[in-house]
């Protein structure tokens, strides 16, 4: 077992598939295929079950998922240690709670203006925080008044947007009601503790609009995958909608509701800003 095993295996898992896994690594389906075979045979128990074409993640393949991702991340961070040991260079670790099409557009050019700065970008929930190094700056929703924390607006909350598979009569729609989607069947996120589903899901239940879900997933590529092969319509946010992959499988169609306009921002506390975070904060409110 090696770190290559793990990241296929990770690959594997995040797909449900050996074949997706194998075009994005780069190579053939026996391969990878081998590679879990033998990293099965290691560990002494299967890490997937089969449903039809797809592998799903067993209890002992959630265990060792989790423990691969800690395992691969902490060694990167080891490597990373080692690689700048002569080469002394500031970072910048940022916690992504929330999408934000801006802060990527921000920080590239932040980062072609600041070449001896690092940018640390890392997944996430407050409350999985141990999980993780420490973050300098959070992207997310501010519910709660915090005089300790700072919070910069970078981007709003205001739309909703529905990804249909072609194949359904509404998607040549122009745009929709929540009640026309009434008799749908929907695809959602759900963190991998069970715990609330994403907050667009959340946005229709206080709409008084209760979809019905026929697939939970814990996994972004499989929502959309999920959503691509019919088995449900997604809905996003407008600033989420652009993560969704160009695919001429599905349409995506305004949802005309009346939202509460909610602000993605970046949110640090004062007193724990380093100078590179500091310098950070300066250039996205100048250029921001």
């Amino acid at each position: 077992m090696n770190t290559r095993d793990l990241q296929i295996f990770i690959k594997i898992a995040d797909y449900n598939s050996i074949t997706r896994a194998a075009e994005d690594v780069q190579m053939t389906q026996p391969a990878v295929s081998s590679i879990l075979k033998r990293l099965e045979e290691e560990l002494g128990y299967a890490l997937f079950s089969r449903r039809g074409k797809w592998l799903i993640m067993n209890a002992q393949g959630e265990l060792f998922y989790r423990a691969a991702r800690k395992f691969l991340e902490e060694f990167s961070h080891v490597q990373e240690g080692l690689y700048l040991e002569n080469y002394p260079q500031e970072e910048i670790v940022i916690q992504i709670c929330r999408n934000s099409d801006k802060l990527y557009s921000l920080l590239g050019r932040f980062s072609m203006a600041n070449p001896t700065i690092r940018l640390i970008l890392q997944r996430g929930k407050a409350s999985q925080q141990e999980n993780y190094r420490k973050a300098d700056f959070t992207i997310s929703l501010e519910k709660e008044h915090n005089p300790r924390k700072q919070f910069y607006p970078l981007e709003h909350c205001a739309a909703l947007y529905a990804l249909i598979q072609k194949k359904n009569p509404l998607s040549s729609r122009h745009w929709l009601r929540l009640e026309d989607l009434k008799q749908e069947s929907f695809v959602f996120l759900k963190n991998k503790d069970d715990s609330i589903p994403e907050r667009v899901y959340q946005a229709c239940i206080q709409l008084n609009f209760h979809p019905k879900v026929s697939v939970f997933t814990d996994s972004i590529i499989n929502k959309y995958l999920a959503i691509r092969c019919g088995c449900g319509v997604g809905l996003s946010f407008d600033n989420e909608v652009s993560f969704a992959p160009r695919c001429s499988d599905w349409a995506v169609i305004p949802v005309m509701e009346p939202l509460s306009v909610e602000w993605v921002g970046l949110s640090w506390f004062e007193d724990k800003l380093s100078p590179a975070g500091r310098k950070l904060l300066t250039f996205i409110k100048e250029e921001a």
